[in-house]
């Protein structure tokens, strides 16, 4: 059994950064996989538990619920326990959400064990960022954290392929949800054996503990504008992509397995798109025009999901895909630059995973109530409403002067 890391000895490459990096991956991308577990077999589930789409979408949104409430008491567990056990104590509620989920009777059942894998998911949202900013410095952030943005393309893609052959195999819905269980279980083991703090003498970016107060930090408008930012964008995104699988299996007349298939494509595309902007962030000096032009084309692609033709949906699906996982990229980078101290980084991390847990606790039902019946074509204003929005947060984020302009300029000449 392995001891704790920080206390134990291990091998230079176990604990090397990049090792605690590909762990720290893994784990997101496999509680990114459980909660998008449902989105394929929603047709599945809405039979079992005589729901309808409204109510089912509510199986995807009570996920995030616990986003929302966690994510500022997860920047206080990370630093009381720091980041070994908040990790492991995040994986112990994802195994325990999924081993409650594959026994449910009953939708409340069900959304039980969503809310728990929730608290795991919301906790890594949180962590993942921070661990990373704790062992990569200055110009070397904005490659780790590039690809660290993956682990959302990633984990929903993978979900969203496996669903059907895993639902075969086992011969009901419930498959999937043993198989989170499985790799819940490794990735546990995993994060015990390798994750750890910064050792004396290793760079953390700051992560000390100087008595500075929350509450005068959220007072600073501009991490707030990048949050909305980004929750209007992802909006847009997750309010198609959750129902994009019945989108395609209805209104094209095509298999489940395709449906989901074609569905993953938006998220697979997400992967490279997050890669690029770690390599762009680092030689673009004016990072705020990167967020403007990602509202921006986000508002002009996510808008048409529903009114696409089908002949041109795998290409529809690769751009805004790109653009989504450019965006995400972008906007966790950029966390570090808008804090007026490194001391900071999670509590801020918190904000953003808040506004993303918003967008994916309110996108499904959302669009859900207009879509109802197949009414596809019906969410495309609403949706469309939602981007501008999106729009309008940016450029004020732009004009939003910086609470620590020094560092600003620094991170903008350097990065």
């Amino acid at each position: 059994m392995c001891r704790i890391a920080n206390e134990g000895k291990g091998s230079d490459l176990m604990r090397s950064r990049w090792a605690i990096f590909i762990v720290v991956y893994l784990s997101n991308v496999i509680a990114c996989l459980n909660q998008f577990k449902v989105p394929p077999v929603m047709g599945i589930l809405m039979q079992e538990f005589h729901v309808n789409s409204t109510t089912a979408g509510w199986l995807m949104s009570i996920f995030a619920l616990t986003g929302i409430i966690l994510a500022f008491p997860t920047a206080v567990i990370l630093r009381r326990f720091g980041p070994q056990k908040s990790g492991m104590l995040a994986l112990g509620c994802t195994i325990l959400g999924c081993v409650v989920g594959a026994i449910a009777t009953n939708s409340p059942f069900l959304m039980t064990g969503r809310v728990i894998e929730g608290i795991g998911l919301s906790l890594l949202t949180v962590i993942a960022p921070v661990i990373i900013s704790m062992h990569f410095k200055g110009n070397e952030i904005g490659l780790p954290m590039g690809i660290l943005a993956t682990w959302y393309p990633v984990g929903s893609a993978i979900a969203y392929n496996i669903s059907n052959p895993v639902t075969q195999a086992f011969g009901s819905w419930r498959g999937n949800w043993w198989v989170g269980v499985v790799l819940g279980l490794i990735a546990f083991v995993l994060f015990a054996c390798v994750v750890r703090r910064p050792s004396d003498g290793e760079t953390s970016n700051g992560h000390g503990g100087a008595s500075i107060s929350y509450s005068e930090e959220l007072k600073h408008p501009k991490i707030w504008l990048l949050g909305l930012t980004f929750l209007f964008v992802v909006m847009g995104r997750m309010g198609f992509l959750t129902w994009a699988p019945k989108y395609f299996a209805d209104a094209f007349g095509i298999n489940p397995g395709i449906a989901n298939f074609t569905a993953s494509l938006g998220f697979m595309w997400g992967a490279p798109g997050g890669i690029i902007a770690g390599i762009v962030f680092k030689r673009i000096k004016n990072k705020n025009a990167l967020i403007v032009t990602c509202a921006i084309l986000s508002a002009m692609t996510y808008t048409f999901g529903f009114i696409v033709p089908q002949g041109i949906m795998f290409e529809y699906l690769a751009v805004t895909g790109l653009i989504m996982g450019f965006t995400a990229a972008t906007v966790w980078a950029m966390v570090p630059g808008v804090m007026t101290s490194p001391y900071f980084i999670g509590l801020g991390m918190s904000v953003i995973a808040i506004m993303q847990g918003l967008a994916n606790f309110l996108s499904p039902p959302f669009l859900g109530n207009f879509i109802a019946g197949n009414h596809w074509n019906e969410a495309v204003i609403p949706t469309a409403v939602i981007q501008i929005i999106g729009v309008i947060f940016a450029i004020a984020f732009v004009m939003v002067k910086s609470s620590n302009p020094s560092k600003t300029r620094e991170i903008n000449s350097n990065n």
